[in-house]
């Protein structure tokens, strides 16, 4: 329920046409956490909210220059909201937090919900470039991701955990939500799937990203995530009992 997260906006974000909520959880490879924040890092995002749960969310403060704050923060520009999370989101969070982030995205006429996460494969070491695939919520929308020939599709299997409830509770309101499966590593921070990602969307939503930076400092951020990969890595088993959670 909307009231089980309380909302704190230092003002109201002014989107143009079409806008896109991007959601990046931790997860497998923290494919999405990374390309999350990348782009607030890049692409000069505003932080203009911050989301709070008693009873949801674990009790952890991110701090960032002495100040304290909720590690379930929004960032916007131009056409894009970027709802971000600085910590593991636990498991019996994942649908009240689904129905908060499709809420949201209905209340500021969000025509499109982008997610991205990781597939863990065990050749992972082996690929030069890891291939993207995706997932929908729409037949209309299906199609349209065929047409654009950016990534391939997700014929068949299972996705549970976080961007699996988003999908769900998307498709109930009618709101166009897909998710860019990226092949990746389940339990390392993987940087160059997040590049693989990073390019997709911007192709979509329509802004330059230059990812070199990102490949060039990928051990860097290895290092620097490495407790939040942990703390993931501790949550994965409890997001349906699958895993890896993302499999074909």
């Amino acid at each position: 329920m909307q009231e089980d997260f309380e909302l704190k906006e230092k003002y109201i974000p002014q989107l143009s046409k079409p806008a896109y909520l991007l959601v990046s959880l931790p997860d497998a490879g923290l494919v999405g956490s990374i390309a999350g924040e990348f782009l607030i890092n890049h692409l000069d995002l505003k932080e203009y909210g911050e989301i709070y749960s008693h009873k949801y969310l674990p009790p952890i403060s991110h701090v960032i220059g002495g100040l304290a704050k909720s590690p379930l923060r929004l960032y916007h520009s131009n056409n894009l909201i970027l709802l971000h999370s600085w910590v593991a989101i636990p498991a019996n969070t994942l649908y009240p937090l689904a129905r908060f982030i499709v809420n949201y995205a209905e209340k500021y006429g969000i025509e499109t919900i982008i997610s991205v996460t990781g597939v863990p494969v065990p050749n992972r070491l082996d690929l030069d470039k890891p291939t993207p695939y995706w997932i929908t919520n729409s037949e209309d929308f299906a199609k349209e991701l065929d047409e654009l020939n950016l990534m391939k599709k997700f014929d068949e299997g299972y996705i549970a955990g976080p961007y699996a409830t988003i999908l769900i509770e998307s498709s109930k309101k009618s709101i166009r939500n897909f998710v860019i499966v990226v092949e990746s590593f389940l339990d390392l921070p993987d940087p160059e799937a997040s590049a693989v990602a990073l390019e997709i969307i911007s192709k979509i939503i329509g802004f330059k990203v230059d990812t070199t930076s990102l490949l060039k400092e990928a051990e860097e951020i290895r290092g620097k995530i490495k407790g939040l990969m942990q703390q993931t890595k501790q949550e994965i088993p409890n997001y349906a009992g699958l895993k890896p959670f993302t499999y074909a």
